[in-house]
């Protein structure tokens, strides 16, 4: 989720889904980030970047999705600095920098020598920042209805396609509304192809620190990711939502084109949360492509 408009907590009930069939640990030691990791040992980690900022992991680790693909590979979830169960942190400690730093220690940690890596919305970024900081020590980069390498630049689609419901949101100039961290049911509504998909379940949902996101959001808007990304060599795969309004699909093609060899693949009945919404369609194009 990307924080401007964000996509949110009725978005699928978590329960957290540490304590499913495939899981192997979760840890909640202290100064460290917390982290469940589900699936086989062995091969090279994928490393599950949820988005926010200011969300913990368990809205994407409730998606069904996840556990057929764990049946074949280690999949890891953790909760980013300050949100969920990991540390809270200062705010001047709130930086993209510091939360790339932080997904380099989580890797360390696995005894990895390299992780894929999958970043939904803002995730996406936190991704991008990570492997063009650490190109070596990334296998696959995967990005889901990922936000602009340059944030300032991101584009909405939610007044296009919902006007009537954008119409009832109140303008709110606070750092945390310009910052898009202000929670609200109604950017929930906009966030699916289909409302069918946009189902609750039992569980509990998953946290939001609209601290931690306004901090990271104010510090992320300075970033343009785009002149390294000319010069990463890593393979990379871009997903999109043909409907999603949180990321319009013009920000995955220009990602796509800004990073050499990258692929792209549109969902055509998806909005901003592709594995949600046409999973089998999104586990067979995730494996195939890291099965290259």
């Amino acid at each position: 989720m990307m924080a401007k408009y964000r996509m949110l907590l009725a978005m699928l009930a978590i329960g957290c889904a540490s304590s499913g069939a495939l899981a192997e640990a979760g840890n909640a030691n202290p100064g460290e980030l917390y982290r469940v990791s589900i699936g086989r040992a062995g091969g090279t980690p994928l490393v599950a970047v949820n988005g926010g900022p200011g969300f913990d992991h368990r809205y994407m680790i409730a998606a069904p999705i996840w556990t057929g693909m764990a049946e074949r590979r280690r999949i890891v979830f953790y909760d980013q600095r300050a949100t969920g169960r990991s540390p809270d942190a200062a705010a001047k400690d709130l930086t993209v920098q510091r939360m790339v730093e932080d997904l380099e220690a989580l890797r360390r940690s696995l005894n990895a020598e390299k992780i894929d890596l999958v970043g939904h919305s803002w995730g996406g970024i936190l991704s991008m920042a990570y492997a063009v900081r650490y190109p070596d020590r990334v296998s696959h980069l995967i990005l889901v209805g990922s936000g602009d390498a340059k944030p300032a630049a991101n584009e909405y689609l939610f007044d296009k396609l919902y006007p009537e419901i954008v119409a009832t949101i109140p303008p709110d100039p606070s750092p945390a509304g310009q910052m898009g961290c202000v929670e609200t049911d109604a950017y929930d509504r906009m966030s699916y192809y289909d409302q069918r998909n946009n189902v609750a379940v039992a569980g509990e949902a998953p946290k939001f620190s609209q601290e931690t996101c306004t901090a990271v959001m104010l510090d992320a808007i300075k970033l343009d990711l785009y002149p390294a990304l000319a010069k990463l060599k890593v393979p990379t795969l871009v997903i999109n939502g043909r409907f999603d309004a949180n990321v319009a699909p013009s920000v995955a093609y220009r990602i796509s084109k800004a990073i050499p060899g990258a692929r792209l693949e549109y969902f055509e009945r998806s909005g901003h949360s592709p594995f949600v919404e046409e999973p089998e369609k999104f586990a067979l194009v995730v494996e195939r492509f890291l099965a290259d």
